[in-house]
Order: structure tokens, then C-alpha cells, then sequence
């Protein structure tokens, strides 16, 4: 178990490296198209609702957003109830781009289980389901966060991967 976070951390640096590599003609890190996939799935979602489900500072969300809107793929509309609150949406060009982002998502889960068995492959994402539950629920425990305000929207991603992957 000593090493268990190095290679997660690791693994999740080569998977951003991997998808900034894939889409570098885009102009989106490999962390934005994780944001763009949230969005897209929750349109209208507040910038500390993302946050709250993305488990990252508001401030980092906050910049990672000024920048996909600068590039033309995220907008912002002040919510009707509360004119302080930007929703988000998609652009066009974002939505343009989403089915790329799933085909990146898919060839990096297949390069991370090349070799595998099909057993192997769901041995390793049932072990993964369970370090994220305990993880999460940690999280929860500590912040007195309740799941609904951050717990993950049930898979929104169509092809079955997370934005881990």
C-alpha cells in the first residue's frame, strides 16, 4: 500500500499529458476536457457546483473556465433566480469536440489495459470504484458535505468511462 498514491498520481498526470497531446490543436488541456464533459452533461451547472462535484479549488476552476471561454468553448448566463451566479453551457465548438474527447478517453483506457484480460480489466475497475467510494466518502465525512451538493452525476459520460480514465 506504500506506493498505491504514487501511481495513482502519477497515472492521472500521464492520462492529462496523454490528452493534451491528443487535442493540442484543440487549445484544451488535458484537465479542461473534463470540465467541457461536466458541462456538457450538466448544462447550466454554477462555477462552485462544478467545483464541488470536480473536487477542486474554486479559484483553479475559475481559471481553467476564464480560459475555455476565451477559446470560444464555454459561455456564461447570469442564473434568472440570482444574477450573481454564471451558469455554464457548451458552444457549439465545444459540442463539436466532445465526441474527439470520448474517442481520446477510450484509446487511453485501452493503452492502460493493454495485456489485461477481461477480467483483469474489471478486477481493476471494481478495486478503483471501491479506493473512489472510500476516497469520497472521506471527503464527505471531513467537510460535512453532503453527496448531493458534489457526489458524481450517475455516469455521464455515454460510453460508460470517467474522466479518471
Amino acid at each position: 500500500m506504500d506506493g498505491l498514491m504514487k501511481y495513482i498520481n502519477r497515472t492521472t498526470r500521464c492520462s492529462n499529458f496523454f490528452r493534451a497531446q491528443q487535442l493540442a490543436d484543440s487549445g484544451i488541456s488535458g484537465v479542461q476536457c473534463v470540465y467541457l464533459l461536466r458541462v456538457g452533461h450538466n448544462p447550466g451547472i454554477s462555477q462552485d457546483q462544478l467545483a464541488g462535484q470536480l473536487y477542486k479549488d474554486k479559484s483553479v476552476v475559475a481559471r481553467h473556465l476564464a480560459t475555455l471561454q476565451q477559446a470560444g468553448y464555454i459561455r456564461r448566463e447570469p442564473a434568472p433566480n440570482d444574477r450573481r451566479v454564471q451558469q455554464l453551457y457548451l458552444t457549439d465548438k465545444a459540442t463539436e469536440l466532445l465526441p474527439r474527447i470520448f474517442e481520446v478517453f477510450s484509446k487511453w483506457e485501452e493503452i492502460l489495459t493493454r495485456g489485461f484480460t477481461e477480467q483483469e480489466r474489471e478486477q481493476a475497475l471494481n478495486l478503483l470504484t471501491r479506493i473512489y467510494m472510500n476516497a469520497e466518502a472521506e471527503i464527505q465525512r471531513e467537510t460535512s458535505v453532503q453527496p448531493e451538493e458534489t457526489a458524481l452525476p450517475a455516469d455521464p459520460y455515454p460510453d460508460g468511462k470517467e474522466e479518471a480514465r
